[in-house]
């Protein structure tokens, strides 16, 4: 049985930063939250966001200390703050770390105590609307009902669930990415998709947006990383990163983002880029359980089937040709990032422990682990 969904509306267009304010003053809001960090809070697309807000009469509170891989102490200080000025929204204007930051802050609002306390927890008092104003094409945020929080109690990666009440997709907000992090968020949508397509229950609006964020993310990464001010490639991808995002809030990801999330926790490495790492290997373990669906994801790729290959060849080919794309945006190796082989192994526990990990289509043996985790430091060099 599968269930889809979509978690806010999304207004999508160049320039659409400009009608911020009014958006948010329809939704009810007169004193609003602003989450961002330090380097978003300094780009062009910052200050016409406040303006925006300014110019529709809300009064703002800037928070911009949020960090990569936001963890909970950041959260519980935004969410001290958004109580003690009685704030009735909340717009983040960034990439995946701000989105979950504003989700857990927005948890907060209305619930007392600290942020740790309602992880995986979805019954709280709901708290104020949240508008996301999208700066990176990766995380799809603005349309999951899940914010990732680093929990440094127990050193991992855990969530809240929250979904944003509104979406702004305006190209010009990523035009001053890096090509560096323009390659590992376009990979995280890359990975969200694929990961949807083989998901343990599938669904098909699922994959018919996971279809078409693979084919936008082959097309449009390399041109957005050789000319970030392509606007057309930029556009494209931010639509891919918001499909893979509706796609898997519904059809969920599985042991790639295990393993990227027990990675990043362990090695502080961008999530995209584990993401990337991850991807052949765990389309390999995917063809174990449904080729077809591994060819799918191949397909919209452009890989050319004969019809007569095997699971395990579609997964072969399928991790072929995500090298050969990593390779092409300069996806660095897990040996290139200074970690060893058997400090990468050896998080093979933490996989289990990842929530991600209960929706694999098929269980897996700690050993199994081991040598999905050995072939990704030792295939991709």
């Amino acid at each position: 049985m599968a269930r889809y969904a979509q978690t806010c509306p999304i207004i999508y267009g160049v320039g659409t930063i400009g009608v911020l304010g009014e958006e948010v003053k329809k939704l009810g809001c007169t004193k609003v939250m602003v989450v961002s960090d330090a380097n978003v809070s300094q780009l062009k697309i910052y200050a016409k966001g406040k303006q925006s807000l300014l110019d529709a009469g809300l009064k703002i509170i800037e928070f911009t200390k949020v960090i990569p891989d936001p963890t909970d102490s950041i959260i519980n200080e935004g969410g001290e703050i958004a109580r003690a000025e009685k704030i009735d929204g909340i717009v983040a204007i960034g990439g995946g770390s701000p989105m979950d930051a504003a989700k857990g802050i927005n948890v907060l609002v209305n619930n007392p105590g600290q942020v740790n306390q309602y992880f995986g927890n979805p019954f709280y008092t709901p708290g104020v609307p949240v508008i996301m104003v999208v700066t990176t094409a990766g995380t799809g945020s603005e349309s999951t009902s899940i914010g990732v929080i680093t929990d440094t109690v127990n050193n991992v990666k855990n969530s809240v669930l929250v979904n944003a009440t509104l979406g702004i997709l305006d190209p010009e907000a990523t035009l001053d990415v890096p090509p560096e992090m323009t390659a590992a968020t376009g990979m995280d949508a890359f990975a969200h998709a694929a990961e949807a397509i083989t998901a343990k229950v599938p669904n098909p609006k699922s994959e018919a947006l996971s279809v078409e964020a693979i084919k936008k993310v082959v097309a449009n990464l390399p041109l957005a990383m050789d000319d970030g001010t392509n606007i057309k490639a930029r556009g494209d991808l931010l639509v891919a990163s918001n499909f893979a995002g509706i796609a898997f809030n519904d059809a969920l990801v599985h042991l790639g983002h295990a393993i990227a999330h027990s990675a990043g926790a362990k090695f502080h490495v961008t999530h995209g880029v584990f993401c990337a790492l991850a991807l052949p290997e765990v389309m390999k373990y995917a063809a174990t359980v449904d080729g077809e669906k591994v060819k799918i994801v191949g397909e919209a790729m452009g890989i050319s089937f004969s019809g007569r290959e095997s699971a395990k060849e579609i997964g072969t080919m399928v991790a072929e040709a995500i090298r050969d794309f990593l390779k092409k945006i300069n996806i660095k190796s897990v040996k290139a990032l200074g970690i060893s082989r058997n400090d990468f192994i050896a998080i093979t526990p933490m996989i289990f422990q990842d929530a991600c990990y209960n929706f694999v289509p098929r269980e897996v043996t700690k050993e199994e682990v081991e040598a999905i985790l050995g072939a990704i430091y030792d295939n991709y060099q």
